[in-house]
């Protein structure tokens, strides 16, 4: 036991170095590599990274919702309780629910700066705690034109401001980066995808070849819940969908699933988690940027436990 704590210690030294040492595109590759390997990530059929990735019970999960440019909440989630030094002994690992990027307080979704920024906390998290960070790809992180908030062309402005700070090739390796994630976690006990189950399901197979999927693949980035405002759309979702993912992937069918992507602000919420969302047990969204109290999830004796980073009270309601 001695001699295991001794590794782990030296191989968390350097991966600190490397991850301080690291810029520009060689920290975007470093980061892209580390994921790519991830325990529990398996092989597509073309032997690419795969879109599933299966976390070991024996690590206490730190589920950490859409930041939207929050550096604050991310750092008050790592330093709260002792999520900094279980991550470094390899006792806990990380899950963010994808979207770091874009701050959707209004007057702020032009500003980029903060994402950027974020993003370089992101990939230096990934290289510092190798195979402990997990990030899941949300909807924001793109470059693609067609993402829009309030008129904003967000991801066309995210790459020009990339580019702005540290080149074209910068930028490329950041939309290597978003192009190479994973889109689904399956821990012991919970689930974990940005947006929600697509509707009809899915099984593992489609998980790990999700890029040959390109609907199911869309459906985990942008579905919201379907709160029964009329007849459901195409990019909503009910109780029957989550519970058939559960069913097709073998899981028990009150296993905790838990989303980011669409925080319910109307309801009153001032925390930014909703547990047992409009009636469904155990289906749980977290959003733990502006506005929130820096949620996160974790587990107590495998129990899944809800912890408040921050006493601060909410001031920003966002819906995106």
């Amino acid at each position: 036991m001695a001699r295991d704590s001794s590794t782990q210690m030296k191989r968390s030294s350097s991966n600190s170095a490397e991850a301080d040492s690291l810029s520009g595109v060689d920290l975007v590759n470093r980061a892209i590599s580390i994921l790519d390997t991830f325990p529990g990530r398996a092989r597509d059929d073309e032997g690419r990274p795969g879109g599933l990735i299966e976390i070991s019970s024996s690590l206490r999960p730190i589920v950490i919702g859409d930041l939207h440019a929050n550096r604050e909440n991310l750092a008050a989630i790592l330093d709260h309780d002792s999520n900094r030094a279980d991550l470094q002994s390899g006792r806990a690992v990380c899950v963010i629910l994808g979207d770091v990027e874009h701050d959707d307080r209004t007057g702020y979704m032009k500003a980029m700066d903060s994402s950027v920024a974020i993003l370089d906390d992101l990939f230096r998290l990934v290289i510092r705690y190798a195979g402990r960070v997990c990030y899941l790809r949300g909807n924001h992180d793109t470059f693609d034109d067609r993402l829009r908030k309030s008129g904003i062309a967000q991801g066309t402005e995210l790459r020009a401001a990339l580019t702005r700070a540290h080149g074209g090739s910068y930028a490329d390796a950041v939309g290597r980066f978003f192009e190479s994630l994973p889109v689904f976690v399956i821990g012991d006990g919970y689930v974990i995808t940005h947006a929600g189950p697509p509707r009809g399901g899915l099984v593992r197979e489609e998980l790990v070849n999700i890029r040959r999927y390109p609907e199911k693949y869309h459906q985990l980035l942008w579905n919201r819940v379907n709160e029964f405002h009329g007849t459901p759309s195409p990019k909503e979702y009910g109780e029957k969908d989550l519970r058939l993912v559960l069913e097709l992937l073998d899981l028990p069918p009150f296993t905790h699933f838990i989303v980011g992507h669409n925080p319910l602000w109307n309801d009153g919420n001032t925390t930014g988690v909703w547990q047992d969302v409009i009636g469904i047990k155990n289906h749980h969204i977290l959003y733990s940027g502006s506005g929130s109290r820096a949620p996160y999830f974790t587990t107590v004796k495998g129990e899944l436990v809800l912890r408040m980073a921050t006493a601060q009270k909410a001031e920003v309601y966002t819906y995106g």
